[in-house]
């Protein structure tokens, strides 16, 4: 959250423009054809990027308690809408046991997933970006809650796609599209984790690049059985936390 003040009134002034841009690139590219609103989007999601670089954050407050639980509702909401796409992949199918062992899988990676960016509670970042020096804190917030974010949030979405396949296909093969969608979605997710814990030094992220990279370890499984690769999925995301906890215990007693 940013807090008010006189100079993030006229930091806010300084990125009213550019707002207004994104806005009307979306909204216009609705209209547009599909070659060309693809094109007006990228330009908008470029600019949000640039943003900062364009308009200088240093006017702006940022009050940490407030930033770090309102960007962890967004991730909620996220993980909420993922496990909506687990019943929409179920719509129209017959409720029997392989149904709902798959639903409770993509339930079980959805849970693995909010553990990953939860498990270890919001006070090491609100305290991360409390230590944060004031002029140093807007740039922060944007590179751990902007860019590392936008990652994060984009790999739930993925994963939720790969799962609704899954959901319905979970004896069968998958196409390569499918298994690649399924795994990178998990990957993204934990690259976005990585990132985030980085630009605020909490915690370690080798573990989590680890698992990204064996999350797409699991496509060629996909390719044999859709149900073998979510399985997998769980079991890395296990793995990792396991393997993490251990890792910190071991910190600690030392």
């Amino acid at each position: 959250m940013i807090a008010g003040g006189p100079g993030s009134a006229q930091a806010m002034r300084r990125l009213a423009p550019i707002n207004l841009a994104i806005a009307l690139l979306v909204l216009v590219g609705g209209f547009l054809p599909d070659e060309w609103r693809y094109g007006a989007w990228a330009l908008a999601i470029l600019l949000i990027a640039a943003a900062p670089y364009v308009r200088q954050l240093g006017g702006f407050t940022i009050s940490p308690g407030h930033f770090v639980e309102r960007h962890g509702l967004v991730v909620i909401i996220a993980l909420g809408e993922s496990i909506v796409a687990i019943g929409v992949g179920a719509a129209g199918l017959d409720v029997d046991l392989t149904l709902v062992t798959v639903a409770a899988l993509g339930l079980t990676l959805s849970y693995l997933m909010w553990w990953v960016y939860f498990g270890e509670g919001d006070a090491a970042a609100e305290h991360a970006l409390s230590a944060v020096p004031r002029e140093r804190r807007a740039t922060v917030a944007v590179r751990a809650y902007g860019y590392a974010h936008y990652v994060l949030l984009l790999g739930i979405v993925v994963a939720a796609a790969g799962v609704k396949k899954v959901i319905g296909h979970a004896g069968d093969e998958l196409k390569l599209a499918e298994a690649v969608t399924l795994a990178l979605g998990v990957a993204l997710y934990l690259l976005g984790d990585a990132a985030f814990r980085r630009v605020l030094r909490i915690g370690s992220t080798r573990f989590r690049a680890g698992g990204a990279v064996l999350a797409l370890a699991t496509i060629p499984l996909g390719l044999l059985i859709g149900v073998g690769q979510l399985v997998m999925l769980i079991v890395v995301l296990l793995a990792m936390l396991m393997i993490e906890a251990r890792a910190a215990a071991s910190r600690v007693s030392t």
